[in-house]
């Protein structure tokens, strides 16, 4: 069967980033000069950070659907005989009082190390697994809009010369502003004057000049709306306004229809991330954005298997 077998001198890693939204899971073979090529690449819904941004704590039914999420691609790692399996929790778990919880559960359960990562390791992982699927850009900056978070990193190579994490992602910022669906006109203003307070925290120099990355799930639900088959399709501003508005004013079940493979789990914070692209795109002059295939978890494959 076709991805089943291991070629000599390579390394199959089974990379797992749990998300505030997500859990992803992918499974690649790193080969001995340093490329990466993709086996599968799973996405999983689990709503890991439901709640957290008003309690501080992982909720028992959150937990619950990550560790099966975990159980699911513990299987697909197996399936496809991957020689070790690592996983990256991010924002949700970072912040959550009760993280140790999980941990043990899944230790427990499946007996597989749930590591939480820090914000400058993420910003590290996601640059890298960004640029490796986006090989005709050597320097650039990387966005990550997450549920809970949005990371900006900005290098060279394998070189990063500046990053940020603010608390301001899709799952965050519904739950916080955009709580009807749709939302209203006072919602989505409060929100707008949200994102815009914290993107003027953050300075524009380290942006000046470079292409903008987007590597979370945003530019997957684009590149869909766009129907786009390109690896990394150049997305204009004005496009990514215009379906921002579009999703603002359709109900969460409508959302769901226009393609119900990528938006089934997002539905309700898809956007939520359209509005936070639109507001740094405009902040900083980014007249459009590459919608890229690789992230933290394409990172951790390659750091696994230079590790190993």
């Amino acid at each position: 069967m076709v991805g089943m077998h291991v070629s000599e001198g390579v390394k199959r890693i089974a990379a797992i980033d749990v998300g505030t939204n997500t859990v992803m899971c992918l499974v690649a073979d790193v080969h001995p000069e340093g490329n990466l090529e993709v086996v599968a690449d799973k996405e999983r819904f689990a709503r890991l950070g439901e709640g957290v941004d008003r309690s501080g704590r992982l909720a028992e039914a959150a937990m619950d659907r990550v560790v099966a999420r975990l159980e699911e691609c513990k299987a697909t790692a197996k399936r496809y005989n991957a020689n070790s399996i690592v996983i990256a929790a991010t924002s949700a778990s970072r912040d959550a009082t009760n993280t140790h919880v999980l941990i043990e559960r899944v230790w427990d359960e499946l007996k597989l190390d749930y590591r939480v990562i820090s914000g400058d390791e993420e910003a590290e992982l996601s640059f890298r697994g960004a640029l490796a699927m986006v090989p005709d850009v050597s320097e650039a900056c990387v966005l990550d809009i997450g549920g809970g978070s949005t990371e900006f990193i900005v290098g060279k190579g394998g070189e990063i010369r500046y990053r940020h994490s603010v608390d301001m992602g899709s799952v965050r910022l519904t739950e916080r502003f955009l709580s009807s669906q749709p939302p209203s006109s006072a919602e989505i203003h409060r929100g707008e004057r949200e994102v815009r307070a914290v993107l003027d925290t953050i300075s524009a120099h380290a942006f000046a000049g470079l292409p903008l990355i987007e590597c979370g799930g945003t530019a997957r639900v684009l590149t869909t709306l766009i129907g786009s088959n390109d690896s990394a399709p150049t997305i204009p501003l004005e496009i990514v306004r215009e379906w921002r508005d579009r999703l603002l004013l359709m109900s969460p079940e409508l959302v769901r229809c226009l393609n119900p493979s990528v938006l089934t789990g997002r539905e309700d914070v898809a956007a939520a991330a359209l509005l936070i692209l639109d507001a740094i795109m405009s902040h900083f002059g980014f007249e459009s954005f590459l919608a890229g295939q690789g992230g933290l978890r394409h990172g951790m494959a390659l750091a696994s298997a230079d590790a190993s």
